[in-house]
């Protein structure tokens, strides 16, 4: 008896010692065109067409060699309950993924070494946590909970040292915010949606990782879907799916180009049936999809041609998961390291128009509206001032920091000109400019100086409020 208990006993640490000789060799095989992806129970078919997908509870991290992925698969997340969204590092060294230990745990982001299989866990919240991302400098971006911000299950961004430190929050409106991806330029992109007052729809805005300069990068159709994952080439096309209302075929592969990304939409699978999940580009200019044909019950990975714009190849595919998530590992350029101007020790920034009367709004010709000439900033629950503007149509305020506001138009009569505009916020000693109110985004500034800067900036929330003269003139009026 004792002799066969020592040959199993001498079984289990071989066994234990071949699976640790294969993740440490994996180290350097990986960095050679394995593929990591995410393998979600098939069960959860209904949920891959909700409208946004950050968590899939019981999912598993896989990592495969495409030219033999049943003999070499491994699954990386064997300890957790349920692990999803990898993302590699730099040096494809590392993943940041979101899981959980146990099914009741909240998801949180932990980091794993790929050469040992060995994972830390860098956020520790009562709240979940989702789809984290590296950025430059040691540092990472992801989402959390906010359930008491007091208008719904809200999520906002926050960065944080890779070791757990220096927690900051970095998106302050009544949204769900989702990091998307690490633009090369340094902007984090993100997924959101708007809230309060009223549900939005989905759009993908772009920012740096401070917090500052937050603009629309892509809106889609009316109540279309965006994935919360998106990935940039080296030639400036960023690739996500979109979900259009009313579709047939489900989801579609998109790419829109950096540098025009609200005029260069192409749908590269509109005439094609069956669904796509998730998209990751290669360097070789073809995509790694995760795809469900119409006859199928689970998605599958694929190639992707973008010329021939049809799936290739098939990688893996389950009777009993689906395949998502896809990401190969392979080291690629850090994107560029962003400067913060951010200083903690302000508690305003400043927001400068050109214009309030440029607009690419088109008016209705019914409406006799005077031209605008004040403008009127609303915060969450009350107005937080009305600001007379200059005889060129310029403003110039400023703003206490990190508080969502919102910035509507007005007549000589108090009438609302235009607005209210998305929520903006400002971060601390952050200084913003636009040309105008809702005006095209690629429109040049006129080059003069506006009257409104040569005055010291008018202070928000105004003192007083609503009873403030011009205030309790307009009411007057009415």
């Amino acid at each position: 008896m004792n002799l066969r208990k020592a040959i199993i006993s001498a079984g289990v640490l071989t066994g234990t010692g071949l699976i640790s000789i294969y993740l440490t060799s994996c180290g350097s095989r990986l960095a050679e065109g394995m593929i990591l992806f995410t393998r979600v129970p098939a069960e959860q078919a209904e949920s891959l067409e909700g409208e946004i997908i950050h968590h899939y509870p019981g999912a598993q991290i896989v990592v495969i060699h495409p030219d033999r992925p049943g003999r070499s698969e491994t699954i990386l997340s064997s300890e957790f309950y349920s692990a999803c969204s990898p993302f590699l590092s730099y040096d494809a060294r590392r993943i940041l993924f979101t899981a959980q230990q146990k099914e009741d745990d909240p998801w949180q982001v932990w980091e794993m070494d790929l050469k040992n299989g060995t994972s830390k866990q860098i956020t520790d919240f009562n709240e979940s946590c989702s789809r984290p991302a590296y950025l430059p400098g040691d540092r990472l971006v992801f989402s959390r909970q906010m359930p008491d911000e007091g208008f719904g299950s809200a999520w906002a961004l926050f960065t944080m040292n890779l070791d757990g430190t220096d927690l900051n929050r970095i998106t302050f409106q009544p949204h769900l915010d989702y990091p998307a991806t690490i633009l090369r330029d340094g902007r984090v992109l993100m997924l959101s949606r708007q809230l309060y007052p009223e549900a939005g729809d989905l759009m993908y805005l772009a920012m740096r990782p401070n917090g500052t300069k937050a603009e629309l990068f892509y809106h889609g159709t009316e109540s279309s879907m965006l994935s919360s994952q998106a990935y940039e080439t080296l030639d400036g096309y960023v690739y996500f799916i979109e979900r259009e209302n009313g579709k047939d075929h489900n989801a579609d592969l998109v790419s829109v180009y950096q540098n025009r990304p609200l005029y260069s939409k192409i749908n590269h699978t509109s005439e094609l049936s069956g669904s796509f999940y998730s998209v990751f580009p290669l360097l070789s200019g073809d995509l790694l999809v995760s795809y469900r044909s119409p006859e199928a019950k689970t998605a599958g990975l694929y190639y992707f041609s973008v010329n021939e714009k049809s799936a290739g190849r098939q990688i893996v595919d389950y009777a009993d998961y689906h395949a998502l998530e896809p990401v190969l590992v392979e080291a690629y350029t850090r994107p560029r390291h962003l400067p913060d101007e951010v200083n903690k020790m302000e508690s305003t920034g400043q927001l400068f128009c050109q214009d309030i009367n440029v607009t690419a709004i088109k008016q209705d010709n019914s409406t006799d509206l005077e031209k605008a000439t004040m403008v009127e900033v609303l915060g969450l629950d009350e107005s937080m001032g009305i600001v007379p503007v200059e005889e060129d149509g310029s403003f110039y305020l400023k703003v206490l920091a990190d508080t969502p506001f919102r910035i509507q138009t007005l007549d000589d009569m108090g009438r609302v000109v235009n607005g209210p505009s998305g929520w903006l916020w400002l971060r601390p000693f952050e200084r913003r400019g636009c040309v105008g109110c809702h005006e095209d985004p690629e429109l040049v500034p006129k080059n003069f100086v506006p009257l409104a800067v040569k005055k010291q900036p008018v202070s928000i929330p105004v003192e007083g409020t609503q009873e403030t003269k011009l205030g309790s003139a307009v009411n007057k009026t009415e």
